[in-house]
């Protein structure tokens, strides 16, 4: 169950904290650099659906105030459809809009360590995406439904 981490350039030290971290625990990731300079808006679409539909998880690094950029929205669309596990990383100070307040936000180290523990619990209790099943399917949403519930709780909670 790849991870799959997007991130700007301006992000990229967050991103490779959060990618180091899950590598640690043994979590396959999968990070890409999300920058249209130097590539056509035809290229990022590829590269976007293959990363997207080789993994599980998607963490979008996000930065205060940038939330609002197309590819946020375009990801997480692509993400939702297909009953994928979304999660958002905001390293900097500030809120992250309304919209996107049903999936969990993580803001420090702290907020990995759960990640890593509910993609765990996730796999303990047979709840990750099966390949016998259509992506997409109702169980693959509910259950990525019950990831984003659990993760947020777990954030809220601090354990």
């Amino acid at each position: 169950m790849p991870v799959f981490i997007s991130y700007r350039h301006a992000e990229r030290l967050d991103a490779f904290i959060l990618n180091e971290r899950l590598l640690l625990e043994g979590i396959p990731t999968q990070l890409v650099l999300f920058d249209s300079q130097g590539q056509t808006f035809d290229d990022l679409h590829g590269g976007f659906c293959q990363q997207m539909a080789d993994a599980t998880h998607w963490v979008g690094v996000l930065a205060a105030g940038d939330q609002e950029g197309w590819w946020t929205a375009w990801l997480l669309g692509a993400a939702a459809m297909t009953g994928r596990r979304v999660s958002f990383y905001l390293g900097s100070p500030g809120e992250v809009p309304e919209r996107l307040g049903k999936w969990p936000v993580m803001r420090d180290r702290g907020h990995i360590d759960l990640f890593v523990w509910a993609y765990h619990d996730e796999q303990t209790f047979g709840r990750g995406m099966q390949a016998a099943l259509p992506r997409g399917s109702a169980a693959d949403r509910d259950n990525a439904d019950f990831f984003h519930a659990d993760l947020k709780a777990k954030i809220r909670r601090g354990f």
